[in-house]
């Protein structure tokens, strides 16, 4: 077993209060374990039920064999599939820092550009999804124009159909609204998930009281702040909150759209602090779910539940249900469903599975799992290899995400050595 042992996983928690010395310490470690337990010559291997395409399989292209350059999607928490599993769409980074927006076209048996972006990151693209209600005609994404943040609604054959001036962080189900943040603030503290541009409708240093998270009408293009940085620094305050950078981030509709959640997240002479919160549709009735320092990934389980990888005082580091409405958490199924640490979790369109994810072992080999509910059973789909250059703000997630009807995975990897998208036909399990 490759994965890290309960002892080095609490003297990884024991140097948070120290960052840069933790960040050090992890790389240097995390190079000596490689080198002792890496399995010479191995790259990939799948569930044997299984089967693993590349997008220009999945889409049977005609044209070209393979797509030059990177190719990924982004986040865990979207879909790159069309509503009806017939189209895919995929980041494609050639030279310099532009991303083109590629369409993998099942029923044309093509791929084909639809726009470009400079507002991207590696983990979350340019938050880029299909416009939901638009079935499967409209595609979203974050851009700069004209030295502002925005984002791009594009048709098929890539023409513009409007430029709302802000960009999204999450698309309402309805397809009508969206959820805005900071990512220039982002930049500065978390650079995985900002955008490296200057903007001149956002800044780093915004005061508390006007930053936070904006409601967008997609129609109107019109934003109104619903929740603020200084409405969270006054929210039960804690010690360690003053002298500390303030960001919000991870903003995630529920299913249906009458609910958020979010992770208010700040860093300073202690370390990095997380706290979860959820609200309604329109930033009300904010409600303060878990507040023990390290909340990592979520994803939404039903209207009223969300699942969180995160800490307790009293449980620990565990995969958690959680009540929105009550507060209630109960553990899932502890070591089996968190045997290999924090995940990038999401549900499958009927609930029954979860699909997660782990990061690098000893050996650098994430997983890629599914886990089914009723049964309490995980399946391991997956190891592949995570070459060392692959770190910090260039590492490669996998980033699992489930197609419409239930029968495809999505993922990125490195493990030939390139980032590639990929896709695991789940069918038969």
């Amino acid at each position: 077993m490759s994965s890290y042992s309960i002892l080095e996983r609490i003297i990884a928690r024991s140097l948070e209060n120290f960052p840069f010395l933790k960040r050090g310490a992890k790389s240097i470690y995390q190079r000596l374990n490689f080198f002792y337990f890496r399995e010479p010559r191995f790259q990939w291997e799948v569930h044997p039920k299984t089967k693993l395409f590349t997008p220009e399989e999945w889409a049977n292209v005609k044209n070209v064999k393979k797509v030059e350059g990177e190719l990924f999607f982004g986040y865990y928490d979207k879909t790159p599939w069309s509503q009806d599993t017939s189209r895919m769409l995929l980041h494609r980074k050639k030279q310099g820092h532009t991303l083109e927006l590629l369409v993998f076209d099942r029923q044309k048996q093509d791929v084909y550009a639809v726009g470009t972006s400079r507002t991207w990151n590696y983990q979350q693209g340019t938050m880029a999804q299909w416009l939901p209600g638009s079935k499967g005609r409209l595609i979203i994404y974050n851009d700069l124009f004209k030295g502002q943040l925005v984002s791009r609604i594009v048709t098929l054959d890539g023409k513009e159909e409007s430029t709302i001036p802000w960009p999204v962080q999450t698309v309402h189900p309805g397809g009508l609204k969206a959820l805005s943040l900071n990512y220039i603030r982002l930049a500065r503290l978390r650079p995985e998930y900002g955008y490296a541009v200057k903007a001149g409708n956002f800044d780093a240093g915004q005061p508390l009281h006007r930053d936070g998270i904006w409601e967008v009408d997609l129609t109107t293009g019109k934003g109104e702040l619903v929740i603020t940085l200084a409405e969270l620094y006054a929210y039960q305050p804690r010690p360690g909150m003053k002298n500390s950078d303030h960001k919000i981030n991870h903003i995630l509709y529920s299913r249906q759209g009458s609910r958020f959640a979010f992770m208010h997240r700040w860093i300073g002479p202690r370390g990095k602090f997380s706290r979860l919160y959820c609200a309604d549709s329109r930033g009300k009735g904010l409600n303060l779910l878990l507040d023990d320092r390290m909340i990592s990934h979520y994803h939404w389980y039903d209207e009223g539940h969300l699942l969180v990888y995160a800490r307790t005082a009293d449980s620990g580091d565990h995969y958690y249900l959680i009540n929105v409405e009550t507060g209630e958490r109960e553990v899932v199924d502890p070591g089996v469903l968190d045997a290999f640490g924090d995940g990038h979790p999401s549900f499958s369109p009927g609930g029954r599975w979860i699909a997660t994810d782990s990061y690098p072992d000893r050996a650098r080999q994430q997983r890629l799992v599914l886990y089914n509910l009723q049964e309490q059973r995980m399946i391991t789909c997956g190891r592949f290899l995570s070459p060392l250059k692959y770190n910090g703000i260039y590492r490669c997630d996998l980033h699992p995400r489930w197609s419409p009807d239930g029968c495809w995975i999505s993922f990125d990897s490195t493990h030939t050595g390139e980032r590639r998208s990929y896709l695991l036909d789940v069918s038969a399990l």
